[in-house]
């Protein structure tokens, strides 16, 4: 509120005067001001009364009647229809007596105004009026204060934390949790107790002197503290300035450092959890594989990975559901967890695989190992369904590769096993292997090509779609669409094993545009249908590249009757900032038709900002490497946060990707993640169902 006469308040005002003329005239002195009213005029006290029934007036003008002995009515109806209503006496006779004049304002009136002063009039509405504005502004501003104290008192009384409230070192309230941790029954018992009777006396010193030092910041004191009983223990006492029934005072929280220890714990085991088999999730078991690794490489001892994959799961899901097909992952991941030693680490690594990590080295033990696991499978039955496996064995000596060749050998293994009809191990054998593909993997490079090109040619591609789900209250139902290669058992390649030979066979432009196409198609299909789903769409390094990659986009969309609002296209970070021309030359084209855009991988760069301040981005997607170890490693928590502050220091939306459990999507809330996408919610399926409104 400047005191400018052009404002966009607006105000419910009755103006009280016999002549309407003169009414009229006011209105538009006020008008005239640039002032918003809406005005009711009571000519009489009949009129007065009718109004009064349908009229909440924010300000009344009350023109002096005569005779003045008037004034005293009409001032007790007004109380009586409109309360507390301010009042502004207008006056026509400029010889008006003064003493009159006051004597309205001592009754009551916020001022007295001569008709004959437009000006006057118009200062006197728009203070009112602003005077208005900010009662109302008080008023919510109480109201909220109300509700947040009351909501802070709840969750006060709800927190796990031990909270009180201390005034010159007494107690004035505690929560039920402070009370537990010292061993009180009630308030009653607590109220009043200086803070020292919890403190062991050889403290007491400490205390005193850390409680003189209490300023208006928070602050902290590891110390030992004892219950009711005279029990000792560690606790860590957190202080902050505080009010409490509107007196000030300090909050005092103390968090039990051996709870915490085991909050940690549990928290560090859920995060490393496939929420729905219990077993090791994909993160941990490459984690302690790598750390297997090193202790095998040091020792100059071997170990053993074991690849297992449901055979024909599409079909089996097909054929029983969802639901049904998630309890039979359940099912057997139990079985296979009650047949492996406590040594070996058992995990589920994708949706329907699993591996184990075995100290075993000698080639027998390892294959009996196998035989017992494909036996166990093939005689498992769960809903008159046969259900078998197909296994791959690779064996680490101290010569062999890295962590990935250890898991791409037993996958080529597992292959091998699949194609030889299933049901059945196979170990890796280099020399085989050698013979199979070449010198160098060239073979395998040459089988993965030849696929790509056939799919290519026969739609042998298939779509899969991630829901990326709003921590923000964002009902759009966002999809990120991920593309599986079929091989020649209809059996699904996941990007990792085809990406880069697409990319060395300069066929990954090719497979963009595959998936572009497609994916456009779809949305349309979805949108017709009146769902109001968007795509969050991969372009590649070789998208980038391609000089007729817009032109294509936008004959899809036309294809399809699509819109360009209704997708997000994705460019990994490193791509953007190798080929920043092409991809500035591409965005601004997807900007023209309206496409939104993210950046893949974020945060893997320490200049992060950059591409920030000379792109249009929409989005970025966190790197993958961020979730990991997420709840227990606060470094990466505190880095994650930076990365979203930066984001939204430029009005950008993040989305945490691999969001596995439960403790991570609490942090990534915290932090102010706009969206996650990860198996904690759904992993990537064919079909576009997620319950977005349950989420």
């Amino acid at each position: 509120m400047n005191g400018n006469p052009e404002t966009d308040i607006s105000i419910r005002l009755l103006v009280i005067e016999s002549s309407l003329n003169e009414a009229e005239a006011h209105i538009s002195t006020l008008r005239n001001a640039g002032l918003i009213i809406h005005p009711t005029v009571a000519v009489d006290d009949e009129a007065l009364l009718d109004i009064a029934d349908d009229e909440k007036p924010e300000l009344i003008l009350l023109s002096l009647p005569e005779p003045l002995d008037k004034l005293t009515a009409i001032l007790k109806l007004c109380k009586a229809a409109f309360a507390d209503t301010p009042y502004v006496i207008i006056y026509k006779d400029p010889a008006t007596d003064p003493a009159t004049l006051i004597q309205t304002m001592r009754d009551g009136a916020r001022d007295v105004v001569c008709a004959n002063d437009p000006d006057h009039l118009q200062l006197v509405v728009m203070r009112e009026s602003e005077e208005i504005y900010l009662r109302k502004e008080l008023a919510e501003t109480r109201e909220k204060l109300k509700e947040a104290e009351a909501l802070c008192s709840t969750l006060i009384e709800s927190s796990q934390d031990a909270i009180a409230y201390i005034h010159e070192g007494m107690h004035m309230q505690a929560n039920p949790a402070y009370l537990e941790m010292f061993g009180f029954v009630d308030m009653d018992e607590l109220e009043g107790l200086p803070i020292l009777d919890l403190i062991p006396a050889k403290d007491h010193k400490t205390i005193k002197s850390f409680l003189r030092t209490l300023g208006r910041e928070h602050t902290e004191l590891n110390i030992a503290c004892q219950n009711s009983a005279g029990e000792v223990f560690d606790a860590k006492l957190e202080f902050s300035p505080a009010t409490f029934d509107g007196e000030p005072c300090t909050q005092l929280i103390i968090r039990n450092e051996a709870q915490n220890k085991e909050l940690e714990q549990t928290i560090e085991l859920l995060s490393n959890q496939d929420a729905q088999t219990g077993l090791a999730n994909r993160q941990y078991f490459m984690a302690k594989m790598e750390q297997q690794i090193a202790t095998s490489s040091e020792t100059d001892t071997g170990c053993s990975l074991f690849y297992i994959v449901i055979d024909d799961f599409r079909e089996i899901r097909s054929h029983i559901g969802i639901t049904a097909s998630d309890n039979l992952l359940k099912e057997l991941a139990d079985l296979l967890s009650e047949n492996i030693d406590k040594e070996e680490l058992l995990a589920r690594f994708g949706d329907h695989s699993f591996t184990i990590l075995s100290p075993k080295h000698n080639s027998i033990d390892v294959e009996t190992m196998a035989e017992r696991l494909r036996l166990l499978v093939e005689e498992y039955i769960y809903q008159e369904i046969n259900v078998t496996c197909s296994i791959g064995v690779s064996l680490f000596d101290p010569d062999s590769p890295g962590s990935q060749d250890f898991i791409n050998r037993a996958y080529h293994a597992y292959e091998a096993a699949r194609n030889g009809g299933g049901n059945r191990y196979s170990c890796y054998d280099a020399s085989e292997m050698q013979a199979s593909y070449g010198e160098d993997n060239t073979g395998d490079e040459a089988r993965i090509n030849e696929l790509i090109e056939h799919a290519l040619e026969h739609d042998r591609f298939r779509l899969v779609y991630q829901p990326i789900v709003s921590l923000q209250g964002d009902s759009r139902e966002h999809y990120a669409v991920l593309t599986r290669l079929l091989d020649n058992n209809n059996e699904e390649i996941l990007p990792d094993h085809f990406i880069r030979y697409a990319k060395q066979g300069e066929q990954m432009a090719k497979v963009d545009r595959w998936v572009i196409d497609k994916a456009i198609e779809e949305l349309s299909e979805q949108r017709k249908e009146g769902k109001k789903v968007n795509f969050f769409i991969s372009i590649s390094s070789s998208g980038l590249e391609d000089e007729g990659m817009l032109l294509w986009i936008c004959d899809c969309l036309r294809k399809y009757s699509a819109k360009g609002p209704w997708i997000t296209f994705q460019i990994q970070d490193k791509d953007l900032r190798n080929h920043i021309q092409n991809a500035k030359k591409l965005i601004e084209g997807l900007k023209k038709i309206k496409c939104q855009l993210a950046i893949d991988q974020f945060g893997s760069n320490p200049k992060a900002d950059t591409l920030l301040k000379h792109l249009p981005v929409d989005f970025v997607k966190f790197d993958f490497e961020l979730m990991q170890d997420l709840a227990s490693n606060q470094e990466q928590q505190d880095h994650l946060n930076e990365l979203n502050a930066l984001a939204k220091e430029h009005n950008i939306k993040t989305v945490a990707m691999g969001v596995e459990d439960a403790n991570s999507l609490a942090i990534l809330w915290t932090v102010g993640v706009n969206y996650i996408q990860g198996y904690f919610l759904q992993e990537p399926s064919e079909n576009i169902s997620y319950e977005f409104s349950s989420a």
